[in-house]
């Protein structure tokens, strides 16, 4: 008989606010798993990943966790599974959490000279699940490069990384409900749920930021004024031109308060706009967008969302209702905020990593999920000079892509465009 796995009877705890709604709407369509990657100069051994996935996740007991279902709600507990290193096979940001299965919520793959990171957003992230990756590339490259002294990348203690940051500065005397009209969902061939069109545009960090600050904006906000004017331009159906255009903005509430944790900390900001009552031109819409972008990732404004779903969450009623039903009343309120937003915008800023490691590492870059409701996302990151722009969709048309892509070439910004096959065109 098998045995089955110790567990770590001292470690276990509560979901934090954002994770709570996640395996309420978890499906094999809408996974919550993102991917994180790092692309080296050099082909990945197998066994040497393995051997540094071993060292780094003692430094990260926080996701040697299982999920488990309780009357009132599901916890984490602590295990002492360890992840197995495989190379890279099926369809990216796949569903890993099953309700009868007690695994590790996270995968780590690779595939020629690129280590992957998958991660059900339940345990962290992006940001925290960052901390492991390059913690997981480090070790790598000193069995790798054995004679190399090579520093380690700055991350915090364990003791820290567990913090429920949501907790620690939870104000019940502010709060804010989010609100939102019914957005365009956008309509297309679909893949099905067992793959996924992935488009990579990669261009100059230096160049990138130069267009935006040319235009007054963030670099965040130029990503969304564009995305949202290339799906007015090529998806946008006439019939449905009252539509709202809306972009969900995820954002890091670690530069805003004070915390290391690798678990989920951060908000989100809605921006839209509506092309049958607003000008069509992209920089009316660039500017609406930067506009909405800077009342809503005010700190304040950010504090009072999170607050208003933490109220909720301490309600009596909805602490001791039963699981079952409590489940069903997220998925429904999932399903309507979801509604008000068209694409998802996230931005994951510089990736900061060890000046003696630059020659071993080529670029990093991060994959969204699409769902039925949001079918096309865009992930974005920079490492050095390379700024990546990754697209994710569950339909086969990409116009919108295209469109994106031309506008950074009309203005001068060389594109260097790569996809994982799906296409049956090409991309420009």
């Amino acid at each position: 008989m098998k045995k089955r796995p110790e567990k770590n009877k001292d470690t276990w705890y509560k979901l934090d606010n954002a994770a709570n709604i996640y395996p309420a709407v978890t499906t094999n369509k809408n996974t919550n798993v993102f991917r994180l990657s790092c692309h080296l100069n050099e082909t990945v051994d197998g066994l040497l990943l393995q051997d540094a996935a071993d060292i780094a996740i003692k430094s990260f007991p926080d996701f040697r966790v299982v999920m488990r279902r309780g009357l009132f709600w599901h916890y984490l507990e602590g295990t002492q599974l360890t992840p197995v290193v495989m190379p890279e096979a099926g369809r990216p940001c796949a569903r890993n959490y099953y309700i009868s299965d007690k695994c590790l919520l996270f995968s780590i793959t690779y595939f020629q000279s690129r280590i992957n990171l998958e991660v059900f957003h339940v345990i962290a992230d992006g940001t925290g699940a960052m901390e492991l990756l390059r913690a997981i590339v480090y070790h790598y490259l000193v069995l790798s490069h054995p004679h190399t002294p090579l520093p380690a990348p700055d991350i915090a203690p364990p003791s820290l990384r567990k913090e429920d940051s949501f907790q620690h500065y939870y104000n019940p005397q502010d709060k804010a409900r989010p609100r939102g009209e019914r957005a365009y969902t956008l309509a297309g061939t679909s893949f099905g749920y067992n793959t996924i069109g992935i488009i990579e545009a990669q261009v100059s960090t230096r160049d990138f930021l130069a267009l935006a600050k040319s235009k007054g904006v963030t670099a965040t906000a130029y990503i969304a004024a564009l995305l949202i004017y290339s799906i007015y331009r090529e998806l946008l159906p006439k019939r449905l031109a009252s539509r709202t255009i809306g972009a969900i903005i995820p954002v890091d509430l670690r530069g805003r308060f004070v915390s290391e944790t690798t678990r989920n900390f951060f908000g989100v900001a809605n921006v839209s706009y509506n092309f049958s009552r607003q000008p069509d031109g992209f920089d009316d819409v660039l500017r609406s967008v930067s506009e909405q972008m800077t009342q809503k990732l005010r700190t304040e404004s950010l504090a009072g969302r999170f607050n208003y779903t933490m109220g909720v969450q301490k309600n009596i009623f909805a602490r001791f209702t039963p699981l079952l039903i409590k489940n069903f009343v997220l998925n429904r309120a999932y399903q309507q905020s979801e509604r008000a937003v068209t694409c998802a915008v996230s931005n994951m800023g510089r990736i900061p990593m060890p000046e003696a490691l630059a020659p071993y590492i080529d670029r990093f870059c991060c994959l969204l999920n699409p769902t039925p409701l949001h079918k096309l996302k865009i992930c974005v990151c920079s490492y050095g000079d390379k700024f990546v722009l990754s697209f994710t969709s569950n339909i086969a048309e990409t116009k919108a892509q295209k469109h994106f892509i031309r506008h950074l070439t009309d203005n001068g910004l060389d594109v260097c465009i790569t996809c994982n096959g799906v296409y049956d065109d090409e991309i420009l």
